[in-house]
């Protein structure tokens, strides 16, 4: 899908379709309102004989409009005139890509860009319509299985002195949908193709693509022995796909200043839940385990198509979770990498036991930030359901900086406390901790254990166990939260301050 920026008159035009809006009660934006004058009042005949209301959403496709060139006119209900936002173009994007695409429609001049509400709102609004419609083009591809006839929308930009924000904009959407497209992909993978071992080689293959910017580094399983990461080995033990690791390098020559930002991911390509095992309702599901650990291969990708002056390291921390006789078990006592020890009394609480590894493993690189993505609890998912992410930190500047991120691109999330008291939860009277609590707030007691392992960085974890994916006839990964952590890292780059 290609998109560019342009400006002529509506009725010189020469495109498959022209998209405007109809505010509610038939009031005309202002694009509408030039071709209607352009076609002699065709347009306001119609609504006024009641074919369009405004609602949002509601749409009209015209075919040979008197004056125009165009082949078409979509007509578009933006709802009511003052109340127009990005939640409302979102609404409409979903309902006329499918509609247009259907049509087998290449080309559209998209007029709806008119509607922002202020100068800086551009580089939002073309931001948010190529996300959406990436969204909708994934969709119809993936699930529907239907060829995909749209080539090209260009938008129309009236004010030059916009030119430059809705480059910009243009620039990063790709990017961000870029690695969007790509997490969902490697996440919807079945676990018979997608392993520890098919993970660490499409993290391999971004050091091939992006040479200039991206160094990996592939553990494997005898070499996390070596490094005493024996909870990480104890959650593979039973799987004939051995455990891997690998740490991705990203750094630029015009990087802004020296810190180091860490996303860690968890990979589990399936989590049966070992001796413990998962009820095997929906189990198929547990494929979607790695999330974790595709959001922040995808990110890489964002990261590395803008070459963002950051340096960042990304691990994704992959492994299988099977049941056999080698399987770790419920009563176990393991070593971890720092020296803690932890007593399992569940073996589907196993995405910690692979995390606390990894945060130790990287204090070796003396990072400032550390953000882990995990499908780590279903107490998560009972807390904040299936539309909001859990946050959990140690550090309240870095929470801030991750609520302003999930507000600019509505990649929800909510923060959960960390208070002292639930640290008894976890204690063991055998070892350090146990690998999970003894009571309620399962989701709080996880992040509680990952947060003794993170003492020497700031730290935030994003429980993402209810929004990594869908489940249902369309089931598959959402790709969050890819568009947060991009977001994120645009923020620390400054690269689309207005």
């Amino acid at each position: 899908m290609k998109f560019f920026l342009d400006h002529l008159n509506l009725n010189i035009v020469k495109t498959d379709c022209i998209v405007v809006g109809v505010f509610k009660f038939g009031e005309l934006t202002m694009s509408a309102d030039i071709l209607n004058k352009y076609s002699d009042g065709y347009i306001s005949q119609l609504i006024n004989q009641g074919d369009i209301n405004g609602e949002i959403g509601t749409h009209l496709l015209l075919y040979n409009v008197p004056n125009i060139i165009s082949k078409r006119i979509l007509l578009v209900g933006c709802g009511a005139k003052n109340n127009f936002n990005l939640f409302c173009l979102t609404k409409v994007i979903k309902k006329i890509i499918p509609m247009l695409n259907k049509k087998s429609i290449q080309n559209i001049f998209f007029s709806l860009t008119e509607l922002h509400c202020n100068k800086n709102q551009i580089y939002w609004f073309i931001r948010k319509i190529i996300s959406d419609v990436q969204k909708e083009i994934f969709d119809i591809s993936t699930f529907l299985r239907k060829e995909i006839y749209l080539k090209s929308i260009t938008f129309d930009i009236e004010d030059k002195n916009l030119l430059l924000l809705a480059k910009t904009a243009i620039q990063h959407a790709k990017a961000i949908s870029a690695g969007l497209i790509a997490a969902k992909k490697l996440s919807n993978l079945p676990p018979n193709i997608c392993n520890p071992l098919y993970v660490s080689l499409q993290a391999e293959k971004l050091s091939q693509i992006y040479k200039d910017n991206i160094e990996v580094k592939t553990i494997d399983s005898k070499k996390m022995k070596s490094l005493g990461m024996h909870a990480y080995l104890a959650v593979g033990s039973s799987s004939k796909n051995k455990p891997y690791m690998s740490v991705i390098q990203y750094s630029t020559k015009n990087t802004l200043n020296k810190k180091i930002i860490i996303l860690v991911g968890k990979g589990l390509t399936f989590d049966s839940g070992g001796i413990s095992i998962k009820p095997s309702q929906n189990m198929h599901e547990m494929k979607y385990d790695m999330c974790g650990a595709a959001a922040v291969y995808g990110t890489l990708i964002m990261a590395a198509e803008l070459n963002l002056p950051l340096n960042i390291i990304g691990v994704l921390a992959s492994c299988e979770n099977m049941p056999g006789g080698s399987s770790f078990r419920p009563g176990d006592v393991l070593n971890t990498m720092s020296g803690k020890t932890v007593e399992v009394l569940n073996t589907d609480a196993e995405g910690r036991l692979v995390l606390c590894d990894v945060f130790k493993y990287i204090e070796r690189f003396s990072p400032n930030i550390v953000i882990d993505v995990a499908t780590l609890t279903g107490a998560c998912v009972t807390a904040l359901g299936h539309d909001v992410t859990g946050l959990f930190s140690n550090h309240q500047t870095l929470v801030n900086n991750l609520k302003e991120a999930a507000q600019q691109t509505d990649d929800k999330v909510w923060q959960l406390p960390l208070f002292e008291e639930y640290e008894k939860d976890i204690k063991s009277n055998i070892a350090d901790f146990s690998n999970v609590g003894n009571r309620g707030a399962g989701a709080i007691t996880a992040a509680c254990f990952l947060s003794q392992f993170t003492k020497k960085y700031h730290w935030a974890h994003l429980d993402i166990a209810g929004t990594a994916w869908e489940s249902g006839i369309n089931k598959g990964s959402t790709g969050r939260p890819v568009e947060l952590l991009s977001q994120f890292l645009l923020n620390i780059s400054k690269l689309n301050e207005c």
